[in-house]
């Protein structure tokens, strides 16, 4: 790096060193996460059983978790009865995703809507608050709808948009995520 390219701030230069350093790194990182996001958009239904799966054994050892640590620590503590409910009932929503994949994968993509409703109502605020201060706001709308309708497309096409969905999701997120970091680690090199 040139010294005309080195900021002024010591925090910065140590983070440009060390992304310097490391930028090979980065870059089969990215290249493995862009690997990735392809193969779950070729195959979204592995993809989405994948995750699904995942998501059921995490809630497995969470569950197993926080029973252990409810017992831990005894009856006198003020919240071992709310902490055994939630280790008992994370444990099993963990084992009925693991037994029934397709159905926790319903409910993962009715999670998805409800989470794209919320951001699309999140963003019409937003845009309504640009509005108001003469900023851009059509672009904001126009992502609040594009949410929305992500969020009814799902439910209305419950259960077979459940099969592709996630999988799909996962996968471009996977991509852009691996392509933004991709052109960092080349910039940093």
């Amino acid at each position: 790096m040139t010294q005309a390219a080195m900021p002024n701030d010591p925090v910065e230069r140590d983070v440009q060193r060390h992304l310097h350093a490391h930028w090979k790194g980065y870059t089969v990182q990215a290249v493995l996460m862009i690997a990735a996001g392809l193969l779950a958009l070729v195959v979204p239904f592995a993809a989405t059983l994948a995750s699904t799966l995942f998501f059921g054994w995490l809630m497995i050892v969470l569950g197993i978790v926080g029973l252990v640590a409810a017992f831990r620590a005894g009856k006198g503590f003020g919240g071992f009865g709310t902490s055994l409910v939630v280790g008992i009932g994370a444990l099993i929503l963990g084992l009925l995703i693991v037994a029934q994949p397709f159905a926790g994968a319903v409910a993962l993509t009715t999670l998805l809507a409800v989470y794209f409703m919320l951001l699309g109502l999140a963003t019409f605020a937003m845009a309504n608050a640009f509005r108001v201060s003469g900023g851009q706001f059509w672009l904001l709308a126009l992502a609040g709808i594009v949410n929305i309708g992500l969020a009814l497309f799902l439910v209305v096409g419950l259960p077979g948009t459940a099969v592709w969905a996630v999988g799909l999701f996962l996968g471009i997120s996977l991509i852009s995520s691996g392509a933004s970091l991709l052109v960092a680690a080349l910039r940093a090199r």
